[in-house]
């Protein structure tokens, strides 16, 4: 017989069984179609030495006026800028305490310090730097520290490095600490509700207010540049404002705050005269005068600021008494008071520059600390991000949604903002004066699986629902997926806003990472070719993407929340129980490397995890020794946290703290079934001609290994038993009658394999290969009919 030569069309279909997509492919992972053939996906390698504490949600880049290429990386409990490889703290203060005398307590033997502090109201994860210590129990604690426990409303606790020698309360009469905002979650807490904050409603001048005992809700943040400066917030939480400064990094500061430093034009109040011991101003121009304006000027203690019962006269009421009479020239600034005191997401609009806020509380100058809006949208005035206060001579304002119950995100298009909230797509056009924005409703009745679903690419905009892909590129569309019901009925819902959306534009994709059923965190991707319009898939944890222009390859996240332990070990201990276990990897399929712990000098890998529990503990793998350890010890991932460069190499090139630095990419595509002829007959497949190029492989004899697979019909097994399940199909395959290694030189490869129909399967898990499959040939018989 002729040779049979093997085409398949792109793409993975899992929408029917494998047989009746014949000509088609069934399984992958991490591999890709290029120009219609199968190929490995580019490896990648760390960006930076360096690492950072927490799991990242998201990443932007920009450049600066001087032509800084900054990036920002967002985490659960820290904001940081990126700038040469290095992570720059710049997470903003909450606030600064004095504890008085001797506020830390120790217990000889433990790391375990409780700290008092009667208006102590943070939360577990967030960081604390304490000054002006002297030592106690033998322990300086000078520094910063994570709060890892809070026992009670007046205290919390906090682990040292090392144990305390004696059992004993001191560290002084004069230390400070400086607490940094609330730490949201790593995960997803179900049945609290999305943008459900640990904090109260806040107000000016303490805007994460009270925190609650509620449970801490996943940390998103959201972030624009305002010329070369950041504008950024973490979901539910206020809006923060960061002047680039590369040289020391100053912390971002509240918007609100930066709005009352600057002087508003053409707010002077003319000539301002008052008496002594008096709250209130007399002004002969009130224009511009808002309540929340800070007025700055001899007499006057710092930080006063016009009041809520001003009603735009003449007469103008202050925030406290007059230190002493004067008359003059005074400054007001903007209403810090006014801008929005906590949003669900906020961005700067390329259109025209305003500054946006969806959900946001309402503009009321009689009650600027009024309830939160979910489905609020407000906007500074055009070109100034510091004007909240909507007036007759400036762009700011409001409008509130209808249809959803909150504000999930936005994003930028070419000449509009979509808005997406629960159940309903909106547009969001610039007017000009009187209205500013108009709002038109797209669709409702849609859903969106998270803030970071969606994504924009050739003015189309893609995003992932609860149970479907849309796209919009003037109207809204289910976009066509060959996937559908296999990512959807295996993943994750209640862990949905961890799904992370971007592109890879040198090879035409759409990545979502998301978790399935079995993980709480992002172990999957589903890959939309919008070249090709195809879709393929794979295993990966990542927790953000970003491809910038001023990138030259992708970056993603690889972050772990680092842990504690609960209790003490032994040596032998097999399962260890720490403080939150809920961001580790929870098997190899997602990362290929095994799952490993870093406790003191002691490697342990880990078969599973049951909630802050990890069992089946091998101890001292690595060459390290197995050991007892005290409670409160730091548990680490073997693998820091980092930020990758994808598609550079062929290998798994993250480092680990022993400096490791590669691993193989274990990859593979498998096809559907085909019939051997017409499938009445039985064939002898005795020959197969592999077409298989290695270009671009770093290995010396690159190879990868050819499966084929046989059947009698599409309801029976694959000829052989007791054989391990694919990772990603669950299917069952028999030890393999053809199984051969296909190198640069290997012409043809001679097998005994017969069957009424089959599939086969490249795969390769050595370092340093890359490969692309083409065209395959079979040399087939007939073999007898039944």
């Amino acid at each position: 017989m002729p040779l049979s030569k093997l085409q398949f069309r792109p793409g993975i279909n899992r929408e029917s069984t494998t047989y009746s997509n014949e000509g088609g492919y069934y399984e992958c992972n991490k591999a890709r179609f290029r120009s219609g053939f199968p190929e490995k996906i580019g490896g990648w390698v760390r960006h930076s030495l360096y690492t950072f504490k927490g799991v990242v949600h998201t990443l932007m880049n920009w450049m600066t006026f001087a032509g800084e290429n900054l990036l920002t990386v967002g985490t659960n409990q820290k904001y940081y800028i990126e700038n040469g490889g290095q992570y720059h703290d710049i997470t903003p203060i909450w606030m600064v305490r004095d504890l008085g005398a001797d506020p830390f307590s120790v217990t000889s033997g433990s790391k375990i310090v409780t700290v008092t502090d009667s208006g102590f109201n943070s939360n577990v994860g967030a960081f604390v730097t304490f000054a002006g210590s002297s030592a106690v129990g033998g322990l300086t604690l000078v520094g910063e520290y994570e709060i890892i426990a809070t026992p009670t409303g007046t205290s919390y606790t906090i682990a040292s490095t090392t144990a305390a020698n004696a059992t004993t309360t001191g560290g002084g009469a004069s230390v400070t600490a400086t607490y940094q905002i609330p730490a949201g979650a790593s995960i997803y807490t179900f049945g609290v509700g999305w943008g459900a904050s640990p904090w109260g409603s806040g107000g000016w001048g303490d805007p994460w207010g009270g925190v609650s005992t509620i449970g801490t809700q996943l940390q998103v943040w959201s972030q624009a540049t305002y010329g070369e400066d950041l504008i950024f917030s973490p979901v539910n939480g206020p809006i923060y404002y960061w002047n680039v400064d590369t040289t020391t990094y100053a912390r971002g500061i509240l918007l609100s705050s930066k709005a009352n430093t600057l002087a508003k034009a053409g707010a002077t109040g003319g000539t301002v005269t008052f008496l002594t011991g008096t709250a209130t101003l007399a002004v002969s121009d009130p224009t511009g005068i808002s309540a929340g304006c800070v007025v700055t000027g001899d007499g006057l203690a710092a930080g006063q600021y016009v009041t809520e019962s001003y009603d735009g006269g003449t007469s103008v009421p202050i925030s406290a008494n007059t230190t002493a009479g004067s008359s003059g020239n005074y400054t007001f600034s903007y209403s810090g008071q006014s801008v929005p005191n906590k949003t669900n997401f906020v961005m700067v609009s390329d259109l025209s520059p305003f500054v946006i806020a969806f959900g946001a509380n309402p503009y009321d100058p009689f009650d600027l600390t009024n309830d939160f809006d979910p489905l609020l949208v407000r906007w500074s005035d055009q070109d100034n991000a510091f004007e909240w206060v909507p007036e007759t001579t400036n762009q700011a304002g409001e409008k509130r949604l209808n249809n959803g119950s909150y504000i999930v995100s936005a994003v930028n298009t070419r000449q509009e903002i979509l808005i997406w909230t629960d159940a309903a797509l909106y547009s969001m056009q610039y007017l000009g004066p009187p209205n500013v924005w108009g709002f038109n409703l797209l669709m409702d009745n849609i859903s969106i699986a998270s803030p970071r679903s969606m994504i924009t690419v050739n003015n189309i905009s893609y995003w992932m629902g609860t149970d479907k892909f849309y796209q919009y590129s003037g109207r809204v569309e289910t976009l066509p997926c060959t996937m559908r019901n296999f990512v959807f009925n295996d993943i994750n819902q209640n862990q949905l806003f961890q799904v992370v959306c971007g592109t890879n534009d040198a090879y035409n994709e759409i990545w979502w990472h998301y978790p399935t059923t079995d993980s709480h965190i992002n172990n999957r991707y589903v890959i939309y070719n919008y070249l090709e319009r195809i879709w393929y898939y794979g295993t990966m944890n990542r927790t953000a993407w970003l491809d910038s222009p001023l990138r030259q390859h992708p970056m993603a996240a690889f972050s772990v929340q680092n842990s504690y332990l609960s209790t003490d070990i032994t040596a032998a201990a097999t399962t260890i129980t720490s403080t939150n276990a809920s961001s580790f990897p929870t098997d190899a399929a997602s990362y290929p490397r095994v799952p490993t712990l870093r406790i003191d000098s002691e490697d342990i890998t880990y078969a599973s995890i049951n909630g802050n529990t990890f069992e089946g503990c091998t101890r001292g793998v690595n060459g390290t020794t197995a050991a007892t350890h005290t409670a409160y010890t730091p548990v680490e991932f073997r693998v820091p946290n980092q930020i990758m460069n994808h598609e550079i190499g062929n290998d798994d090139g993250s480092y680990d703290f022993e400096g490791n630095t590669t691993a193989p990419l274990s990859a593979y595509i498998g096809t559907s079934d085909f019939d051997i002829g017409d499938g009445h007959n039985f064939g002898f497949v005795w020959r197969i001609l592999p077409d298989v190029t290695f270009l671009n492989s770093d290995a010396t004899n690159p190879k990868v290994i050819l499966s084929v697979y046989p059947r009698l019909n599409s309801g029976s097994q694959y000829e052989g038993t007791n054989s391990p399940e694919s990772e990603l199909t669950g299917i069952t395959y028999g030890p393999c009658p053809c199984e051969a290694p296909i190198e640069t030189y290997t012409g043809e490869v001679f097998v005994r394999v017969r069957g009424r129909q089959m599939k086969f399967r490249l795969a390769s898990d050595e370092r340093g290969v890359a490969w692309q499959m083409g065209s395959m040939r079979l040399d087939v018989r007939p073999d007898g009919r039944r």
